[in-house]
């Protein structure tokens, strides 16, 4: 049998140069780690400080979205392959720094490259690289003064973000190209084509997101400024209101205490029982206007005229409160509608049962109990018995009849009649309570009867 005929002098040089490359590729990739483990330590020693044991939620978390993006996204084919790896590590890094960042990427990419099935060399070249491109970069974003943990992407320092980008990817290309070069026998400067143009190139789109994000923050939280010195206006103005009529002492705020209440044990969600509370604080601050000051200062009874001018105290109300956006909707509406009859014969619109905003129901049993249970010029405070009576007596005529029975019942209600005093109040925001009701007239004089 004739054997086999002695190889070639190019293929024995083929072979030396693959033998070559491949001791140069082991040898790439075990200094690839060591240099990754001396950076740990350096860095575990000098900026461990920054890792704190709650961080490790954060950790799971961005360790598991960086493998699910790994894990989904197509396999690179030979050379270097696009990923979006990238967004998990760099958002690990601002939130957890160095340490957290290290721990993310040392996972994920091992978690990744198992799932891919890559050969152990790859794998252990890969997880390096990716896990020690991370750890560089985020400890320069910390060294740069980038700060952790910020509340929102516009609060990152621009020149430390961007150091972070740079490094990120500058150190991952970088030596991903010197593996290929080696492995392909070329030359390094034909292969790493992601360089400052090209990291330039991903890092400005993401700095125009974030300076989006700061712009639009920036001026969300000046218009929130703005509506919060609006609304300490108008409760300021509620107080000045309140001013000029001590027997109504801290009535908005008592009445704000019963609709909330109310609204809490009538079953609405959290953000309608804010709702409601802040209407019933604000149901009489249209009564700043100028017209209405000589009618809640009038002795004895008003004429057929200034009734129908009182009775434009809940529009002018809505339309003030409605100059802030935040209160538009339900806290307007709530209080526009707060004097209307739950049998339709009340006013602005004259609407009826159910077609009633429930704010504006609750409020109008809120403010009938506390004008029956405070003194008045014309009449003493009521005592609970007779206020329940009052209430049964008008339920589904000027109340909803559920929420008059539920205000009977209700033992916080019953608490805070009998724990709240006008001069505990007296510094509160409030409003007076100047209603033509069945019960009550703007400044009537005693008749003996509390229902006229």
């Amino acid at each position: 049998m004739q054997g086999l005929p002695p190889p070639s002098e190019r293929e024995r040089e083929d072979f030396a140069k693959r033998v070559n490359r491949t001791l140069w590729i082991r040898a790439y990739v075990g200094a690839t780690v060591a240099i990754l483990l001396v950076a740990v330590v350096a860095v575990s020693a000098t900026l461990g400080t920054t890792f704190r044991v709650g961080d490790l939620t954060a950790v799971g978390v961005f360790t598991v979205l960086a493998f699910i993006t790994g894990a989904l996204e197509s396999a690179p084919q030979a050379g270097i392959g696009g990923s979006v790896l990238f967004v998990a590590h760099l958002s690990a890094a601002i939130t957890t720094g160095p340490i957290g960042a290290t721990i993310v990427a040392f996972l994920s990419s091992s978690a990744t490259q198992a799932w891919r099935k890559r050969e152990p060399i790859k794998l252990l070249f890969n997880v390096a690289q990716l896990t020690l491109s991370l750890l560089v970069a985020s400890s320069l974003y910390v060294i740069a003064g980038g700060r952790l943990r910020v509340a929102t992407f516009s609060n990152q320092d621009f020149m430390a973000y961007v150091v972070l980008v740079f490094g990120y990817f500058t150190i991952n290309s970088a030596s991903v190209s010197g593996a290929v070069a080696i492995s392909r026998g070329e030359r390094f400067s034909d292969i790493w084509r992601f360089g400052p143009l090209s990291i330039f190139a991903v890092t400005v789109p993401i700095l125009a997101l974030r300076q989006a994000y700061r712009d639009n923050a920036d001026l969300k939280k000046a218009n929130q400024d703005l509506e919060a010195s609006h609304r300490e206006l108008l409760e300021y103005t509620v107080k000045q209101i309140e001013a000029r009529d001590p027997y109504t002492s801290g009535h908005s705020r008592r009445v704000a205490e019963y609709a909330r209440v109310l609204a809490f044990e009538a079953g609405l969600s959290a953000s309608d029982v804010k709702d409601v509370t802040t209407a019933a604080l604000l149901h009489d601050v249209g009564k700043v206007y100028h017209e209405f000051g000589t009618l809640l200062q009038k002795e004895g009874r008003l004429s057929p005229e200034e009734k129908v001018l009182l009775q434009s105290h809940p529009v002018r109300s809505a339309e003030l409160i409605a100059t802030i956006s935040s209160l538009r909707g339900a806290v307007e509406l709530a209080v526009r509608h707060h004097h209307e009859n739950y049998d339709g014969t009340g006013y602005p619109d004259g609407l009826r049962g159910e077609s009633i905003p429930i704010g504006s129901r609750i409020i109008m049993i809120a403010d009938t109990l506390d004008a029956m249970t405070t003194d008045r010029p014309y009449r003493s405070a009521l005592k609970f018995d007779r206020v329940i009576e009052e209430f049964r007596r008008y339920a589904g005529k000027q109340f909803d009849r559920r929420l008059a029975e539920l205000a009977i019942k209700s033992h916080a209600i019953r608490r805070l009649v009998g724990g709240m005093s006008a001069e505990t109040l007296d510094t509160i925001s409030s409003s007076p309570l100047m209603r033509s009701r069945p019960w009550v007239r703007v400044r009537a004089k005693a008749s003996g009867n509390p229902a006229q």
